[in-house]
Protein backbone atom coordinates (compact mmCIF):
# COMPACT_ATOMS: atom_id res chain seq x y z
CA UNK A 1 0.00 0.00 0.00
CA UNK A 2 1.14 3.45 -0.70
CA UNK A 3 2.25 5.42 1.66
CA UNK A 4 0.02 9.45 2.88
CA UNK A 5 1.71 12.44 0.84
CA UNK A 6 3.94 14.20 3.18
CA UNK A 7 2.15 17.30 5.32
CA UNK A 8 4.70 19.35 3.74
CA UNK A 9 3.74 18.58 0.02
CA UNK A 10 0.15 19.14 0.88
CA UNK A 11 0.98 22.60 2.65
CA UNK A 12 2.81 23.67 -0.63
CA UNK A 13 -0.17 22.32 -3.04
CA UNK A 14 -2.50 24.35 -1.34
CA UNK A 15 -0.42 27.71 -1.00
CA UNK A 16 0.04 27.44 -4.95
CA UNK A 17 -4.00 26.77 -5.40
CA UNK A 18 -4.77 29.54 -3.60
CA UNK A 19 -2.01 31.47 -5.26
CA UNK A 20 -4.33 31.25 -8.38
CA UNK A 21 -2.51 28.49 -10.24
CA UNK A 22 -4.83 25.57 -11.48
CA UNK A 23 -5.17 22.27 -10.09
CA UNK A 24 -4.00 20.61 -13.46
CA UNK A 25 -0.57 22.96 -13.40
CA UNK A 26 0.09 22.30 -9.86
CA UNK A 27 -0.55 18.67 -10.20
CA UNK A 28 2.15 18.52 -13.02
CA UNK A 29 4.20 20.69 -10.94
CA UNK A 30 4.07 18.45 -8.19
CA UNK A 31 4.31 14.90 -10.52
CA UNK A 32 0.27 14.25 -8.70
CA UNK A 33 -3.19 13.27 -9.85
CA UNK A 34 -5.18 16.28 -10.48
CA UNK A 35 -7.70 14.48 -8.72
CA UNK A 36 -5.49 14.11 -5.83
CA UNK A 37 -5.67 18.08 -5.99
CA UNK A 38 -8.96 18.28 -6.14
CA UNK A 39 -9.98 15.95 -3.27
CA UNK A 40 -7.58 17.92 -0.70
CA UNK A 41 -8.99 21.42 -1.91
CA UNK A 42 -12.15 19.52 -1.08
CA UNK A 43 -11.13 18.11 1.62
CA UNK A 44 -10.11 21.22 3.52
CA UNK A 45 -12.93 23.20 2.32
CA UNK A 46 -15.15 20.63 4.37
CA UNK A 47 -13.73 19.52 7.39
CA UNK A 48 -10.58 22.54 7.63
CA UNK A 49 -7.98 19.71 7.68
CA UNK A 50 -5.23 18.90 5.33
CA UNK A 51 -3.98 15.62 7.06
CA UNK A 52 -3.95 12.25 5.38
CA UNK A 53 -6.78 9.95 6.59
CA UNK A 54 -5.54 6.95 8.92
CA UNK A 55 -4.45 3.79 6.98
CA UNK A 56 -6.07 1.11 8.12
CA UNK A 57 -4.28 -2.48 7.80
CA UNK A 58 -6.43 -5.22 7.59
CA UNK A 59 -8.84 -6.57 9.92
CA UNK A 60 -8.11 -7.58 13.16
CA UNK A 61 -7.98 -12.22 13.04
CA UNK A 62 -10.52 -13.82 13.58
CA UNK A 63 -8.71 -16.22 16.01
CA UNK A 64 -7.28 -13.89 17.81
CA UNK A 65 -9.20 -14.43 20.95
CA UNK A 66 -8.52 -18.56 20.70
CA UNK A 67 -5.23 -18.49 20.49
CA UNK A 68 -5.13 -20.71 23.42
CA UNK A 69 -7.75 -23.18 22.30
CA UNK A 70 -5.77 -22.89 19.35
CA UNK A 71 -2.50 -24.07 20.62
CA UNK A 72 -3.81 -26.36 22.96
CA UNK A 73 -5.67 -28.27 20.01
CA UNK A 74 -2.43 -28.63 17.81
CA UNK A 75 -0.36 -29.93 20.98
CA UNK A 76 -2.77 -32.35 21.61
CA UNK A 77 -3.53 -33.43 18.13
CA UNK A 78 -0.48 -33.02 16.11
CA UNK A 79 -1.51 -34.93 13.03
CA UNK A 80 -4.84 -33.76 12.40
CA UNK A 81 -5.47 -31.57 9.56
CA UNK A 82 -6.36 -28.41 8.91
CA UNK A 83 -9.86 -29.34 7.93
CA UNK A 84 -9.59 -31.52 11.20
CA UNK A 85 -8.85 -28.91 13.31
CA UNK A 86 -11.25 -26.23 11.71
CA UNK A 87 -14.15 -28.96 13.00
CA UNK A 88 -12.80 -29.00 16.15
CA UNK A 89 -12.90 -25.38 16.43
CA UNK A 90 -16.56 -25.26 15.50
CA UNK A 91 -17.83 -25.31 18.89
CA UNK A 92 -15.82 -21.83 19.16
CA UNK A 93 -15.82 -19.96 16.10
CA UNK A 94 -16.30 -20.87 12.12
CA UNK A 95 -13.40 -20.44 10.39
CA UNK A 96 -12.05 -21.67 6.95
CA UNK A 97 -8.72 -23.80 6.36
CA UNK A 98 -7.01 -21.03 4.78
CA UNK A 99 -7.93 -18.41 7.72
CA UNK A 100 -6.61 -21.31 10.35
CA UNK A 101 -3.51 -21.75 8.39
CA UNK A 102 -2.64 -18.27 8.37
CA UNK A 103 -3.26 -17.54 11.98
CA UNK A 104 -1.03 -20.83 12.32
CA UNK A 105 1.45 -18.84 10.20
CA UNK A 106 0.46 -15.64 12.20
CA UNK A 107 1.27 -18.02 15.52
CA UNK A 108 4.85 -19.53 13.76
CA UNK A 109 3.92 -23.07 14.39
CA UNK A 110 4.67 -25.62 11.57
CA UNK A 111 3.07 -28.78 11.04
CA UNK A 112 5.61 -29.84 8.26
CA UNK A 113 5.73 -33.70 8.94
CA UNK A 114 9.08 -35.05 8.86
CA UNK A 115 10.03 -38.13 6.84
CA UNK A 116 12.17 -39.77 9.32
CA UNK A 117 9.59 -40.48 11.95
CA UNK A 118 6.09 -42.24 11.99
CA UNK A 119 2.97 -40.28 12.81
CA UNK A 120 2.95 -41.14 16.72
CA UNK A 121 6.80 -39.79 17.07
CA UNK A 122 8.09 -42.86 19.00
CA UNK A 123 10.27 -44.18 16.20
CA UNK A 124 12.40 -43.44 12.94
CA UNK A 125 10.97 -45.13 10.21
CA UNK A 126 15.29 -45.71 8.92
CA UNK A 127 18.86 -44.69 10.23
CA UNK A 128 21.02 -41.83 7.93
CA UNK A 129 23.58 -44.94 7.93
CA UNK A 130 20.91 -47.55 5.94
CA UNK A 131 20.33 -47.34 2.59
CA UNK A 132 17.01 -46.13 2.19
CA UNK A 133 14.12 -48.46 2.22
CA UNK A 134 16.06 -51.25 2.68
CA UNK A 135 18.67 -53.37 4.29
CA UNK A 136 20.34 -54.57 1.44
CA UNK A 137 24.21 -54.82 0.70
CA UNK A 138 23.68 -53.96 -3.04
CA UNK A 139 24.64 -51.20 -4.47
CA UNK A 140 21.72 -49.25 -5.73
CA UNK A 141 23.52 -48.20 -8.91
CA UNK A 142 25.75 -50.16 -11.40
CA UNK A 143 29.34 -49.94 -11.44
CA UNK A 144 29.21 -47.75 -15.01
CA UNK A 145 25.88 -46.39 -14.67
CA UNK A 146 25.05 -42.56 -13.68
CA UNK A 147 21.86 -41.98 -11.28
CA UNK A 148 21.28 -38.40 -12.85
CA UNK A 149 20.18 -38.25 -16.94
CA UNK A 150 23.10 -36.23 -17.15
CA UNK A 151 26.57 -38.62 -17.90
CA UNK A 152 29.32 -37.98 -15.88
CA UNK A 153 33.33 -38.72 -16.69
CA UNK A 154 33.59 -42.60 -16.49
CA UNK A 155 36.14 -43.91 -13.60
CA UNK A 156 39.52 -45.54 -15.28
Amino acid sequence: MAKAYSMDLRERVLKDCDAGMRSEDVAAKYTVSASWVYDLRKKRRETGSIAPKQQRHGSKPKLVPYEKEVRQLVADHPDTTLAGFCEMLSKHVSVSTATLCNFLWHLKITRKKRLSSLPNGNEKMWSPGEPNGSNSLRPSTRKNSFSSTKRGQKQT
